[in-house]
């Protein structure tokens, strides 16, 4: 698949419970959160009752302003401590009444992309224990490490969750520099981890694998992953037409993908999608008018941003013809939508 496929498809990654957690921990540090989400075009009363995911391009934002405001380049470990299980849904809860730490990481290996879609995961067994290794499907620039430290955080944090502890023998490979700041990794994740490798690994030795979990509870181990398996079942059995929706959806600001992109991130010729979407009685330039109708809608009720801007996130570089386009949609002007009751 191209790297740019490969992007487009893990535009779709967070949950809002990861943002709703970030912004308590800003208020809790005498940040203003809701200063932080206006800079992600997010404000607190939505982003409290919209279930929707975040797109990668709004996670951007959000952490980098996040970073800016507390000036902590380590955040994500922080936001990884301050997570309880809970917050990983039905995966957090399978994970830590597994029966033990094999367990735990068969766990992680089949469901983690249902939290998020950033990374793929492959665990291998081996007689020295297992190796739980994470391949990255997006490019987070500026929010990498943030991501980075999140993940590597979120799975130490779950491991001790399910043992009262971490164990010996575990270790990391993360795929970045040392930075400066590296004694913040000693303070959140008393663990041997090493830098400069090729992408981001744990490694559990033999004995560490055999830890029963104190959680440890068959049955509701079976309900937890049963609603996993449910929630892989529903994204495999979308129709088409709801699969290429949920991509446009997401799409980053200021850039709406072709048909051509869109095609090779669902592993599709453009041929066949058209083909499908004739099936499923849509086309793709349909489903692309209601994702910008969508959006549009959203962005004019519930964000600060300028109509200006609105209109260039929606791929108008003429603000006289996206106004034209919003009377044509919705019968008033944007502004006149802007004043409406949501």
């Amino acid at each position: 698949m191209p790297a740019n496929a490969a992007g487009f498809r893990a535009t779709m990654l967070t949950p809002p419970i990861y943002a709703r957690q970030l912004r308590m921990l800003l208020q809790q540090g005498a940040i203003d959160g809701d200063q932080v989400l206006a800079a992600a075009q997010l404000d607190w009363a939505t982003l409290l009752t919209d279930d929707r995911r975040l797109s990668q391009d709004t996670v951007t934002r959000l952490v980098t302003s996040a970073m800016t405001a507390t000036g902590k380049p380590w955040l994500g470990l922080d936001l990884a401590a301050s997570l309880p299980v809970t917050a990983h849904g039905a995966l957090g809860i399978a994970a830590v009444t597994a029966r033990d730490i094999a367990g735990l990481l068969v766990v992680l290996e089949r469901y983690s992309s249902l939290r998020n879609a950033a990374f793929s995961w492959e665990l291998q067994i081996t007689p020295q224990g297992a190796v739980l290794q994470a391949t990255e499907q997006a490019d987070w620039g500026e929010a990498r490490g943030f991501v980075l430290d999140m993940m590597v955080g979120a799975v130490l944090h779950l491991i001790a969750a399910a043992l009262g502890q971490l164990p010996a023998g575990l270790r990391v490979e993360m795929p970045i520099a040392a930075p400066q700041w590296v004694a913040q990794y000693r303070r959140y994740l008393p663990v041997e981890i090493s830098f400069g490798r090729s992408a981001l690994a744990f490694h559990v030795d033999r004995q560490a694998c055999s830890l029963a979990c104190l959680g440890a509870d068959r049955h509701g181990h079976a309900v937890a992953c049963a609603e996993c398996d449910d929630a892989l079942a529903e994204q495999a059995g979308r129709s088409i037409a709801q699969q290429v929706t949920a991509l446009l959806a997401v799409a980053p600001a200021g850039r709406y993908p072709q048909l051509v992109e869109v095609a090779s991130a669902l592993g599709l010729t453009p041929r066949t999608l058209m083909r499908r979407l004739h099936a499923d009685h849509a086309t793709f330039q349909q489903l692309l008018d209601a994702a910008r109708q969508t959006r549009t809608l959203w962005l004019l009720q519930h964000s600060r941003c300028s109509i200006e801007e609105i209109a260039a996130q929606l791929g108008y570089a003429d603000t006289s013809n996206f106004s034209r386009t919003v009377r044509r949609w919705f019968g008033v002007t944007p502004l006149g939508l802007r004043q409406r009751d949501c």
